[in-house]
């Protein structure tokens, strides 16, 4: 399936003619006109988003969990609630492959999946029959599987590797407290975490570089937390706010600092929160939509957040990522009803995996995250009363060798968009675009476009105003702009004015059909 991108629709028409040249070739200056300077580095681009169906029967990949091999091939641990069993899913080459963990018989609650630093594959899962906490490593011979503990019948449980890659599991017991068990090599052993809270829901658990566990929990009606040091298990509250802590997971980054996204009730929101040393630092990340259900958090080789999650109202996977300046995010899949039970990995080079189940289709999904065509708007310059220079820079190309790039423009008060291109682009940069014979003292609207295949991408709106009146200029002008490196292109019009004009016609939109998402 090819990469899908999720953009904004905009329509490019235009009510006015505008005189434009635009010279790509680098070094061609004409009189007049001097060299344009590209900008500063990229920012950090957006995904474009291969999307597949890993599993396509009835009722398949419920509560799913993700992990990638050494050569970032990905395998997928889910329910199949037609067949009633535990499902490992892996994709090999271009097709995937489903086998059965456990089962057939009843199963509910949480799934996992990891890969240990000898490739052995292991999951933990909640047997409902026998109530109990079940954890299974995959040998020559098949699925060798135990019985850890008694958990509670809502099958909470998460599975982590210390870094010699010894399981632990955190998870509910039956009688709701918070319990921690660990594979010391021969045998299981298990800790009560918490057992003062009534019940522990949405345990997940992380290592530090120490090897200490860090567990993230919703209890008593808020996010707690708990951590294993030398003298014992410390617990704090993350978030008192009442009915935060839902979907809780947690990460711990290369400094040790734990993180921990959540959804928050009260205010309907995926909610951060990172240890700053004397307590935690929360804020909002994303507040649109009831957004935060069904979530899944990793924290990639850059130390950067990585979250998939649920948006109730609008039905779609979203994703967020963090960057330097803050959480950027995006919609990954809004075909039909799409993004509960979610899972998520970052590969060796930061790329995002998802596993997820499509309430629509009632089948397993996957969704791999690769840099996608992004173009972003810079400011305008070189104002004056009938001209400005037009600012775009190409963040990334993605998976294509050549992108077309252009501006859209109109004046403010206007209904159409007039489209100019500005050239082709065979690596990131910037481009500019010289316009002219436009009415002084107005305010312009203008944004970049890229087009590259079946993709496009837009940058945000900017807006410039022009100066008092100048001298008027001829009948027809020739304008330059330089900054697109590569081929040049020439474009000479005339400008029409007062009642000699001709009838005005509309420029067809020369962009494919983008859907709008936040």
């Amino acid at each position: 399936m090819a990469p899908r991108v999720f953009g904004k629709r905009r329509s490019l028409h235009s009510r006015r003619l505008f005189v434009i040249l635009v010279t790509a070739a680098s070094g061609w200056i004409l009189f007049g006109v001097q060299p344009l300077i590209a900008d500063a580095g990229p920012t950090t681009a957006p995904f474009a988003w291969k999307i597949e169906t890993a599993d396509p029967g009835a009722g398949t990949g419920l509560h799913t969990s993700i992990a990638v091999d050494g050569i970032g091939a990905p395998m997928i641990s889910y329910l199949n609630t037609a067949s009633g069993t535990v499902q490992l899913a892996r994709r090999v080459g271009d097709n995937w492959n489903s086998e059965i963990v456990a089962g057939p018989g009843f199963f509910s609650g949480d799934t996992n999946v990891a890969i240990a630093s000898n490739g052995t594959i292991e999951t933990s899962y909640f047997d409902e029959r026998a109530g109990a906490v079940v954890f299974a490593a995959k040998g020559p011979g098949g699925w060798d599987a135990s019985s850890i503990d008694s958990g509670f019948s809502e099958g909470y449980n998460r599975l982590a590797l210390d870094s010699s890659g010894r399981p632990a599991i955190a998870y509910t017991g039956f009688d709701g407290s918070l319990r921690y068990a660990t594979w010391n090599g021969t045998q299981w052993s298990i800790d009560i975490v918490d057992h003062a809270t009534i019940i522990s829901r949405y345990p997940d658990l992380a290592f530090d570089p120490l090897d200490r566990p860090n567990i993230a929990y919703y209890g008593n009606g808020t996010l707690l937390f708990a951590k294993k040091t030398s003298v014992g298990w410390t617990r704090a509250v993350v978030d008192p706010t009442a009915n935060a802590g839902w979907f809780s997971r947690i990460r711990v980054d290369s400094r040790g600092v734990a993180h921990i996204a959540y959804y928050a009730s009260s205010n309907k929101s995926l909610m951060y929160a990172t240890a700053d040393g004397s307590g935690w630092n929360r804020s909002v990340i994303d507040s649109e939509g009831d957004a935060g259900f069904d979530l899944s958090f990793a924290i990639d080789r850059d130390d950067r957040g990585q979250i998939a999650y649920y948006a109730r109202r609008s039905g779609v996977l979203r994703y967020a990522i963090e960057t330097s300046q803050g959480w950027v995010r995006e919609t990954v899949d809004d075909t039909g009803v799409a993004g509960w039970y979610t899972g998520i990995v970052a590969d060796v080079i930061g790329f995002p995996h998802i596993s997820y189940y499509d309430w629509s289709d009632g089948d397993l999904r996957y969704a791999e995250g690769k840099i996608g065509l992004q173009v972003r708007s810079l400011a305008a310059s070189s104002t004056n009363a009938t001209s400005a220079v037009l600012g775009g820079e190409l963040v990334a190309l993605g998976n294509h060798s050549l992108a077309s790039v252009g501006f859209a423009l109109h004046a403010v008060g206007t209904v159409d968009w007039a489209y100019r291109a500005a050239g082709n682009l065979t690596h990131a940069g910037s481009f500019h675009l010289l316009v002219t014979n436009l009415t002084a003292n107005n305010t312009y609207e203008f944004y970049a476009v890229a087009l590259a295949g079946n993709e496009s991408s837009q940058g945000a709106i900017r807006s410039f105003r022009l100066s008092s009146s100048a001298p008027p200029s001829p009948p027809y002008g020739l304008l330059a702009s330089i900054g697109v490196g590569g081929v040049g292109a020439l474009a000479v019009g005339y400008l029409v004015t007062g009642a000699r004009a001709p009838p005005r016609h509309r420029v067809r939109d020369p962009l494919p059909p983008i859907s709008l998402h936040t």
